[in-house]
């Protein structure tokens, strides 16, 4: 597993850093198996992120403020913060939405969940080279899709909303073999979502959240089309099931909703993260 640690002392207050210190672990895949500190135990909070770990550093100081510190490991692999969450070698992880986490679950036999309150809705939508309209497409044409299960639907019902294919309706979270109808022939690659973006060249179009394409230097709001369920899949805090009422983890999601991390979205994300409190006003 190739993950990179960040360290550094929040004491020292430098900005933009993460702090490291020692917390106790578990090695059980189970949340019933797995062993917990009590909030007033629980020291250093171990967060697992993915590239997502500049936004971390966005809310340090709101962190640091709530009376938490936190050591934050850099995870390659999208399965991988679920794993370590898994084997106690993290308490909490802050990458994926609810529905990538119940594929997940579903998969792997594990109960973790997500913490209330959550953080972010992702936009999600269908970007191109080539074309600049549903319209567009022609017969054969190849559409990229997420490797990941979840994200895989997402982009389906996009392409269903968009009167393009017919998915059945029975299939909880389809894949391209439950398509019912495909009007225009159209042919399906699969990719990591992190590395997306770079197949838009050999394609017609991608399906993608914008986010990722704010990661790779491009413009997340010039899409052809977007989906309109940012809300089902809302991003948050995921950790063991014994954990989802502990108050250092209910705090710390109450921490990062602040003016620091809406400021980042509407800066560095470019306005692709919607923060749900400013979505359920």
């Amino acid at each position: 597993m190739k993950k990179r640690i960040l360290s550094v002392l929040l004491a020292a207050a430098m900005v933009g850093t993460m702090l490291v210190g020692c917390g106790s672990s578990s090695s059980s895949k189970s949340s019933d198996d797995a062993k917990t500190e009590s909030s007033d135990e629980k020291k250093v909070i171990k967060l697992g992120v993915r590239d997502n770990a500049d936004q971390v550093n966005a809310v340090m100081d709101a962190i640091e403020a709530a009376g938490y510190k936190v050591d934050v490991t850099v995870f390659d692999d999208s399965n991988q913060p679920n794993v370590a969450l898994g084997e106690g070698s993290i308490d909490i992880n802050w990458y994926q939405h609810e529905p990538f986490l119940k594929a997940y679950n579903d998969a792997n036999g594990t109960d973790f969940v997500m913490v209330e309150p959550k953080t972010a809705a992702p936009l999600f939508a269908m970007y191109s080279e080539k074309i600049k309209s549903v319209d567009e497409l022609k017969d054969g044409d190849t559409i990229a899709l997420c490797s990941d299960a979840s994200n895989k639907a997402r982009g389906l019902h996009l392409l269903e909303s968009q009167g393009l294919i017919t998915l059945d309706d029975s299939v909880e979270t389809p894949t391209q073999y439950d398509i019912k109808e495909n009007k225009l022939n159209l042919k399906f690659i699969e990719a990591d979502m992190q590395v997306l973006p770079q197949s838009l060249p050999d394609v017609a179009a991608i399906l993608c959240a914008a986010a990722h394409m704010v990661n790779a230097g491009l413009d997340g709001t010039d899409y052809v089309c977007a989906s309109d369920d940012a809300e089902t899949y809302a991003v948050g805090f995921v950790v063991r099931k014994g954990d989802k009422d502990a108050e250092w983890a209910t705090g710390l999601a109450k921490a990062v909703q602040c003016d620091a991390l809406a400021d980042y979205y509407k800066t560095e994300k470019k306005g692709t993260m919607v923060p749900m409190w400013e979505l359920n006003k």
